[in-house]
């Protein structure tokens, strides 16, 4: 193996259309190169970040149905299914049950099963990003025991219970600097296996508002995540990196 300090970041959960400058960000993100995961969280939003996107080897658009928003967007599950050829990689989808509605819950569910069904059906492996509050446990059992591809919890909050549940089904874990500086979170870091681990910015939900997390704050992640794991910064850039190659081939 190369001795050489990796110069590539992973940023496996962004909402890019939600910044001030979308285009900005995307070239900050090649400039840096730093690997990113640009989510959405519905279909019509879906060709703007492609085309953002469009021809930057760094920077994948996502297709996402969030489930927040199934009850004003659950219709768009149709527009979801006639775009999923155009990309490899989901998200937001999951689930998340801030909501205690158990009518809406269902609806959630029953748009997760369909696009997780629609994934295992495609011709190309899909890399798909979950939202999973207050939810892991459906999310988990929604995966079923052969997964649609390759999956990615971000921003996991459930029980170390439901995290060997995950692990068992194959879910990679996708980490952000607020997962890293509180000790709920840190508990849940460290009982994850480093070749399961990937970072995130989830920009622009981290971070304070006039200087949320994006794509080019990974080398701070890179640095808390190294800490944790009482490792040099340079080997846990390697792993997160070589866990990315992994995860998309």
């Amino acid at each position: 193996m190369s001795h050489q300090p990796p110069h590539e970041y992973v940023d496996a959960h962004c909402h890019v259309d939600l910044f001030r400058e979308p285009a900005r960000l995307v070239a900050d993100a090649a400039k840096h190169q730093v690997h990113t995961i640009a989510v959405t969280n519905a279909p019509f939003v879906f060709p703007h970040t492609e085309a953002i996107a469009r021809g930057n080897p760094f920077v994948h658009a996502a297709l996402g149905l969030h489930p927040e928003l199934v009850a004003t967007h659950g219709q768009q599950l149709g527009r979801f299914v006639e775009l999923l050829s155009s990309t490899r990689f989901v998200g937001e989808v999951g689930l998340d049950y801030s909501t205690h509605d158990v009518e809406l819950r269902k609806r959630q569910r029953a748009v997760f099963e369909s696009i997780l069904q629609h994934c295992a059906g495609a011709r190309e492996r899909k890399v798909i990003t979950v939202h999973s509050r207050r939810a892991a446990s459906d999310v988990i059992a929604a995966l079923g025991a052969k997964l649609p591809g390759t999956v990615i919890l971000h921003w996991f909050t459930g029980t170390l219970r439901e995290l060997e549940h995950a692990l068992a089904a194959g879910v990679m874990f996708s980490v952000n600097s607020a997962m890293l500086s509180g000790q709920s979170g840190q508990r849940l870091v460290r009982a994850m296996p480093r070749d399961m681990v990937l970072t995130e910015s989830d920009g622009p939900f981290v971070g304070p508002k006039t200087a949320p997390e994006s794509p080019t704050s990974m080398e701070g992640t890179i640095a808390s995540l190294a800490s944790l794991w009482g490792v040099e910064r340079e080997e846990a850039q390697r792993t997160v990196l070589a866990n990315f190659k992994r995860a998309i081939r």
